[in-house]
């Protein structure tokens, strides 16, 4: 049986500090060694393994606590692996290749994501049911996926759909990966997220601690990548487990603005103090137009509070739209008013009970009181897009994936 060392012995046989043998992993293995020297090239190779599976070391602690273990090891080649395993190649850019996972109704939107940069590759997963009805899901060549990263692009559309796909998420990132990234591009219950009266239930904050609940990789916490949440203070609904990054859709209707005729001619355009508030910040340079809304009974009535929309082709700015009421309403004011073209933007197009067929085009010779220049939204509710198709007048789709490769290979 190996004689048992205090640590006053073990301190004094191997020089160490206290510092030095409590580096995490290694003191264990270095004691056994240490006490037993056949365990020592028994667990050299384990040791190895071992240290370079932790990601929270360092490069320097893990050649560090390998030479503790066994000094005839070669720190330098090993210094010279974990190299090439943590740092891009050079000229690269900086740049990760990524597996990327889709939902079923997002296969096409992966694939244009994928074909956006040679980075990205899209798996594939078998999305089957039990005769129970419950999902029966299998991701295809699940050991290829160690060490490599990993994204999942979620829809979250209708309740329905939301259970498989948290199977999907929560096994990804338990799959030895280097690290995990959700894409959630509409976050469905960002609208209820405050409480006015007991007994109301603020169902964003319900979705944000499932989400939460995410197993973290072997690079640490998974990445949620969320396009205009309705309320930024959302962020704050989300655990410790995840970290949400917020993005825009903003910068593609910016570039898409310019490339009108008379982009020179451009007011932007506010429903509500709410939509200010979260969007003027990114519209410096435009001129605005700000609009209040009140309700009266079940009517919603749209003033004018402050801009002057006279002349001006004024695109209206939301981060969703659902029933299309406040977006119609603004549009009657702003015509009423002088606007010589009315646009709009949402980022999600939820469009429920195909609430789009309100929405005309304009015509040549009615101007903005008969209808919509435009009406551009993203592509991050699929049902949508399936629905309304990429070119129907005045809707136009602002597809979201150049941004969504940017985030998942920077």
């Amino acid at each position: 049986m190996a004689q048992q060392l205090s640590f006053s012995q073990l301190k004094t046989r191997t020089s160490l500090s206290r510092s030095q043998c409590d580096l995490r992993g290694v003191t264990k293995l270095d004691r056994i060694s240490r006490q037993c020297p056949r365990a020592q090239e028994r667990n050299r190779c384990r040791g190895l393994s071992i240290s370079m599976q932790m990601p929270e070391f360092s490069r320097s602690a893990r050649t560090q606590a390998l030479s503790y273990e066994n000094p005839s090891i070669d720190t330098s080649s090993l210094v010279r692996y974990t190299r090439s395993q943590e740092e891009p190649v050079e000229g690269g850019g900086g740049e990760h290749d990524v597996v990327l996972f889709c939902s079923k109704d997002f296969e096409e939107l992966g694939h244009t994501i994928a074909s956006t940069s040679d980075h990205i590759t899209v798996g594939s997963i078998n999305w089957g049911k039990f005769g129970d009805g419950f999902p029966n899901l299998f991701v295809r060549d699940a050991r290829s996926l160690r060490n490599k990263h990993v994204a999942f692009l979620a829809s979250f559309h209708e309740p329905g759909v939301i259970f498989e796909q948290l199977g999907i998420i929560h096994a990804l990132p338990r799959m030895f990966v280097a690290s995990f990234t959700v894409v959630l591009p509409f976050f469905p219950t960002g609208t209820s997220e405050r409480i006015e009266d007991e007994g109301e239930i603020a169902t964003a904050y319900t979705l944000a601690r499932i989400l939460s609940d995410i197993p973290p990789s072997r690079g640490g916490p998974t990445s949620l990548v969320i396009y205009d949440i309705h309320a930024l203070q959302e962020r704050f609904y989300f655990g410790d487990q995840v970290l949400p990054y917020f993005q825009s859709a903003i910068p593609i209707l910016k570039k898409r603005l310019k490339s009108l005729p008379d982009a020179d001619l451009i007011t932007i355009a506010y429903p509500d103090e709410g939509a200010w508030k979260r969007f003027h910040n990114q519209f410096k340079s435009f001129p605005e137009v700000v609009c209040t809304k009140v309700r009266d009974g079940d009517k919603r009535i749209v003033r004018l509070k402050e801009g002057q929309p006279h002349g001006r082709h004024v695109v209206i700015v939301d981060d969703l739209v659902q029933s299309g009421g406040t977006i119609i309403e603004t549009q009657k004011l702003l015509a009423a008013v002088g606007a010589k073209h009315v646009s709009a933007f949402a980022t999600h197009g939820v469009f429920p009970n195909r609430s789009f067929d309100k929405f005309v085009p304009e015509t040549r010779e009615g101007g903005a009181a008969s209808g919509f220049a435009h009406f551009w939204i993203t592509d991050s509710c699929p049902q949508t897009v399936k629905e309304i198709g990429k070119f129907r007048a005045p809707f136009e789709i602002l597809s979201l994936a150049n941004s969504v490769a940017a985030c998942l290979i920077e």
